[in-house]
């Protein structure tokens, strides 16, 4: 059994925007080393609101935030890539290094030993006018990595993208998780999605958001075809859909 504390814990959180609506109430989660987690939940639950908490972009009204040492650095990937069109593929990962401070020379090598990871070491010079839309996120993820973060935050990264590419940018993910190290608080609206890149899938209710249901995921790393096409993945998927469900239909119960 592991015993290590969580790299994060969220506790009994409430989020109320100035418009009344309230998004979050009584959240409480933990996510662990090198853990990979999803937030799955109906649109309108707080799952993007939980990312931008742990970000530090918003605070909450109540409850807190507990790291388990120092606080490590944050990688956050939107679901639209978020691109500077003015500046090359280079430069758009060369962004949070510049920001902390490194020069381009300095941050020369980590740019390139980063895009070749994600597949577009020969288009550092180009624009992102220049690229597919899955191309594009792997600039986002690669823009987000290149500090390497302790915990990086996804926020539906893949629901514009065509099945493929989606399936290909979630093995892809998985095998630069399993090289850097990193955690993972991952938002998705997709079942699959979840059932398949996870170790915890955490299902919330709707609006105003809280952890409803958790399914884990003993599934053996790396996950490729094989699991996918097997009768595991399927019956995590029915338990992943079936807790989603439950919660939908206790939030109308308690309507």
């Amino acid at each position: 059994m592991d015993t290590a504390p969580p790299l994060l814990r969220l506790q009994a959180l409430d989020k109320r925007y100035p418009g009344g609506t309230q998004a979050l109430a009584g959240l409480t989660l933990e996510v662990g080393v090198r853990e990979f987690v999803a937030l799955l939940g109906p649109s309108g639950c707080g799952k993007s609101t939980v990312l931008r908490l742990i970000a530090g972009l918003e605070r909450p009204d109540a409850g807190s935030l507990q790291w388990s040492g120092a606080v490590p650095t944050l990688g956050y990937v939107f679901q639209e890539p978020t691109l500077m069109p003015w500046a090359t593929v280079a430069d758009n990962v060369y962004l949070p290094l510049r920001l902390q401070g490194r020069t381009r020379g300095e941050a020369a090598a980590a740019i390139d030993a980063m895009l070749a990871r994600v597949g577009l070491a020969d288009f550092a010079h180009a624009y992102p006018r220049e690229l597919s839309g899955g191309m594009k996120m792997r600039v986002s993820i690669a823009r987000a990595l290149v500090t390497r973060p302790g915990l990086l935050l996804m926020d539906e990264p893949f629901a514009a993208l065509d099945e493929l590419t989606r399936q290909q940018l979630g093995e892809d993910l998985l095998a630069i998780q399993a090289e850097q190290g990193f955690a993972v608080v991952f938002v998705t609206h997709s079942v699959h999605e979840s059932a398949y890149l996870a170790d915890r899938v955490l299902v919330m209710s709707p609006r105003p958001g809280r952890v409803a249901a958790e399914s884990r995921i003993d599934e053996a790393r790396p996950r490729g075809e094989a699991y996918r096409l097997s009768a595991r993945y399927d019956a995590h998927r029915v338990a992943v859909s079936r807790a989603l469900r439950d919660a939908m239909a206790s939030a109308s119960d308690h309507a």
